[in-house]
């Protein structure tokens, strides 16, 4: 008889191959003996905990195996949102929709939910691009690195109305003018 152990704190992180899965042997096998086939794991691809089973693995008819499992653990995938530095707009006008960078990138048929927001205001400034409500699933261990949205000025055309005048010895009139 043999006992055959799952190590224990055995992962990977969401999207990557999965390990060899490890165990320990007590007794060890006698000189010349070994083992075939493997440990496997529960099914699944997402963020959680599956069971590791004794699989195929085998010693042989020489040995009788007793096996002690453990759980195998996905981690989230770590990205980062970056951001894109330079957004604004003109005073007055409706915003952009704020943009951002990742690395490294969702796995393939992953998508982000959700959007970038930005600290209140309406005046020319500099306000604060925050995270929002963007979220790529529990899947993903999100890492923000924001920047600022500016607001800046308006360019307005002041025109001064033309053949304004005034008598002489009058006071002078209001002068008017045009924007545009």
């Amino acid at each position: 008889p043999i006992t055959v152990t799952a190590n224990v704190l055995q992962s990977k992180e969401y999207g990557d191959n999965d390990p060899a899965l490890t165990y320990i042997v007590t007794p060890n096998l006698l000189p010349g003996d070994s083992f075939t086939g493997a440990l496997t794991r529960a099914a699944g691809n997402v963020v959680g905990t599956y069971a590791i089973t004794q699989g195929t693995l085998s010693a042989g008819t020489k040995y009788i195996i007793t096996f002690v499992g453990d759980n195998f653990t996905i981690t989230p995938k770590t990205i980062t949102v970056t951001a894109n530095a330079s957004q604004s707009k003109v005073y007055g006008t409706a915003d952009p929709v704020l943009t951002y960078t990742v690395s490294p990138s969702l796995e393939t048929g992953d998508s982000f939910t959700g959007t970038l927001a930005r600290a209140a205001g309406n005046n020319v400034g500099a306000y604060a691009i925050t995270q929002g409500s963007l979220s790529a699933g529990s899947n993903y261990a999100l890492s923000y690195a924001g920047d600022n949205f500016t607001i800046i000025p308006k360019t307005i055309m002041v025109t001064a109305n033309v053949s304004q005048s005034k008598v002489y010895g009058t006071a002078d009139p209001v002068l008017t003018y045009s924007v545009s």
